[in-house]
């Protein structure tokens, strides 16, 4: 059986049980599927993996957009890597989003001309949103969840790290995960290890005693953060530019002060830590904070890097002497191949998940789809390490390194 090392469970079972809007061709569809969604359901309206790459329109809707089909109630849509969403004028209000709110640190709001918010939300800004309309919305159920996690083994997975939250849910719909999570323990039908993304270490230990007490086929595996977004988006933090926004380098999620004692917090309970990191710039400073704690004594290996997506090479030489993992996501291959170029330009594509080239330097490699960015299918992310779907075709892994990826972990 395989393990998927980068899961979020009640995103994917939202996914499983909700609106979904990858598939549409253009925002008229989306727009549509939003309004039948409103028209089936009672209480805010949330959508799922909404990608303004492949709408004839190759835009996001704007908040005026969705007013348009529905507008006596908030609506939120996230764009599929989850670190953009759209919300429409009523779930703005509730939140209290106005032309004299300032952006959250980590995140923005994008703005009309008049510099109104126009409903695009950025990073941090989705959580102002989606905190405000958690209490009224209905999550998946205990039988939608576990359904949506019998499915898994159907692919062959027995086993995933499950990514949850003690605060607001990356997705908006499950008000307390790691509750939900430990209550379900007893029935889940693949084992669980669970990454905690926690704002506090009262946070985050509260969340490893409940783990720690479940009965059930869930363990405790340590603390999840953010360095920076996603590339789609333009927020993954990079040195230089993005080809086809100039004017931005991404978004910088992450505190050194806090990551550092948040880590070891994570590693005096037994666990990793394991911190997002997409861009160059984000990796590096990923390793700045890892360089940290291993000077206060961190076993390098417990030590992970989330996606490490593009990446130079004296930062692959420097995670080898480091002696950290990279945790990465072949699917994104798949997704990313027909627009990747457009966000790197040339010069840029060949440092573009260089999956052989952190092989062969030594380091530890671990796959994982980050579902419901992805579907969770394994043969998905083995084909993709191995065809790379055009994009750096030298750093193909084999197949016996592609499927080792998917193993489970040595316990």
């Amino acid at each position: 059986m395989y393990h998927d090392h980068h899961f979020h469970p009640f995103g994917y079972a939202s996914l499983v049980s909700g609106l979904e809007l990858m598939s549409a061709g253009n925002l008229v569809e989306v727009l549509a599927r939003i309004q039948k969604q409103a028209e089936q359901v009672e209480g805010p309206v949330i959508g799922q993996r909404l990608n303004d790459e492949t709408v004839t329109e190759l835009r996001l809707p704007t908040a005026s957009d969705i007013d348009d089909v529905v507008a006596d109630r908030p609506v939120l849509v996230y764009r599929y890597c989850g670190h953009i969403a759209v919300a429409n004028s009523a779930a703005l209000a509730l939140a209290g989003i106005d032309m004299d709110t300032a952006d959250p640190r980590g995140g923005s709001f994008d703005r009309d001309r008049s510099g109104r918010p126009n409903g695009i939300l950025r990073e941090t800004a989705v959580g102002v949103v989606s905190g405000a309309l958690a209490p009224e919305v209905p999550g998946p159920s205990d039988s939608e969840i576990l359904d949506a996690l019998t499915g898994l083994t159907e692919m062959g997975i027995g086993s995933v790290t499950g990514i949850v939250s003690t605060g607001e849910p990356v997705w908006c719909g499950v008000s307390d995960e790691v509750e939900t999570l430990t209550r379900l323990a007893p029935d889940l039908p693949i084992d669980i290890e669970v990454l905690v993304i926690a704002e506090t270490v009262e946070g985050l230990t509260k969340a490893k005693k409940q783990i720690a007490q479940a009965e059930g086929r869930i363990r405790f595996l340590g603390w999840k953060d953010f360095s920076d977004g996603s590339l789609g988006g333009h927020t993954a933090a990079m040195y230089a530019p993005y080809a086809d926004r100039p004017d931005t380098r991404g978004t910088d999620r992450l505190d050194f002060a806090h990551a550092v004692a948040m880590g070891m917090t994570s590693l005096d309970l037994g666990g990793v830590v394991a911190i997002h990191a997409i861009g160059d710039r984000a990796n590096d400073a990923v390793l700045d904070v890892f360089d940290d704690l291993i000077n206060k004594g961190a076993d390098p290996s417990r030590l992970r890097v989330e996606h490490a997506s593009i990446l130079t090479n004296p930062t692959i030489d420097r995670m080898t002497n480091l002696g950290v993992t990279a945790s990465v996501q072949p699917a994104f291959l798949a997704s990313e191949k027909t627009w990747l170029v457009k966000r790197l330009g040339d010069d840029r594509m060949s440092r573009a998940y260089p999956f052989r080239s952190l092989d062969e330097a030594g380091v530890t490699l671990l796959g994982g789809s980050d579902a419901p960015v992805e579907l969770p299918d394994p043969t998905t992310g083995i084909n993709a390490a191995i065809d790379r779907h055009g994009i750096n075709a030298s750093q193909a892994l084999s197949r016996e390194a592609a499927e080792a990826l998917f193993s489970p972990p040595d316990r």
